[in-house]
């Protein structure tokens, strides 16, 4: 009996497959990817990955890379032609930056969507952004403070290194949402390079499809503290001819829509600060006039941007959906608001509670 169950382990051995896995030192880890659109009907898609070199020195301007790109008919024969042009398994479970051309994104973002949704080592937390001129480009580029392989796109969207009021992050799980959720519209940052270093200060606003309108940094600014309540934000006026700058130190929103045959839109923002400059004459018995200055700006300027934003018939704040959440979401409910957002009007309130004037010494 012994021998015979032996025997079966034994053979049961052999019928075992070996281990697929790969060591460290037998992969190429992607860091960062770009999609560009060629125009070209036979390879319309022109893929560059990043790939991290490891080096035994970490330091600024030591960071180390390969750039492999292809032109291809699909982005999945893209990557599949690229492992011909290198020596070790592509792995793209620490790509956390997936870069698209300007021209794809006014083409269409379908396919590039459809790709990275099927893929299973896709990292859900991944950030996405608009590559100006293009993500071929943008990728060849190599900042001087750099000190690890596509580490500058991490501190720039991640809020670990820099905290900007101009970058808005687009999280790969959320555009998933966003492409596809009703009443709700995708974004893109936009980045280039100057010479030295990523730059981001503009949004690119999309439909279901592509870019219907591109916002520039004073508009994404009022966008990122209206939609997203960032706060480490400011709000400069003119004060007695001379410049005046508020700090945003907390900012919070509340939204409401009527159920009229043309809605209105009302949205609340609650704004807490202090003056960061201003003209040596200004004393705390002038603070209630400047709120009432500042509250004057943010109220036409964010209605404003709310009716370009409209306009282009998109809607990145989610209007649309906060709408079908207020009333129970019924079909007739969605087609009349398709129907009349052109005509939709909006209401911004603002309150601005000046928490200090500074210090003076």
């Amino acid at each position: 009996m012994r021998i015979l169950l032996l025997v079966i382990m034994l053979y049961l051995c052999f019928c075992l497959g070996g281990c697929s896995f790969k060591d460290i030192d037998k992969r190429f880890f992607v860091v960062a990817m770009g999609v560009d659109w060629t125009g070209d009907k036979e390879n319309p898609y022109l893929v560059t990955l990043r790939l991290a070199i490891p080096a035994s020195k970490i330091g600024e301007g030591l960071a180390e890379s390969q750039i492999e790109h292809l032109e291809a008919p699909s982005i999945a024969e893209a990557v599949r032609n690229i492992k011909a042009h290198v020596d070790k398994e592509l792995d793209f479970g620490h790509c956390r930056m997936f870069l698209f051309g300007n021209s794809l994104v006014k083409e269409s973002m379908e396919e590039p969507l459809n790709w990275l949704a099927r893929r299973r080592d896709i990292q859900l937390i991944a950030y996405m952004a608009l590559a100006e001129p293009s993500a071929n480009k943008l990728l060849k580029e190599n900042p001087s403070t750099e000190r690890l392989a596509g580490n500058s796109f991490y501190l720039t969207f991640g809020k670990e290194g820099t905290v900007s009021p101009y970058t808005v992050t687009a999280l790969l799980f959320d555009n998933f949402r966003r492409f596809k959720e009703k009443g709700l519209d995708p974004y893109l940052p936009i980045i280039r390079f100057d010479g030295d270093s990523y730059v981001v200060e503009k949004l690119s606003l999309l439909d279901k499809m592509k870019e219907k309108l591109v916002l520039d940094p004073k508009e994404t600014k009022l966008y990122n503290m209206s939609a997203n309540e960032f706060s480490r934000s400011g709000i400069p006026i003119n004060y007695k001819g001379k410049r005046l700058a508020f700090y945003v130190s907390r900012v919070s929103r509340h939204v409401s829509i009527s159920k009229d045959d043309i809605p209105i839109v009302s949205l609340h923002l609650k704004i807490n600060g202090m003056i960061e400059q201003s003209p040596i004459t200004v004393m705390d018995a002038n603070t209630l006039q400047i709120q009432k200055m500042l509250e004057k700006n943010v109220n036409s300027t964010t209605q404003e941007l709310l009716y370009k934003i409209r306009n282009a018939k998109v809607d990145p704040y989610g209007f649309g959906l906060h709408y079908l959440s207020q009333y129970f979401g019924k079909e007739e409910d969605w087609e009349h608001w398709q129907n009349v957002y052109s005509q939709i009007k909006f209401e911004v309130n603002s309150q601005i509670i000046i928490e200090s004037t500074g210090l003076v010494r």
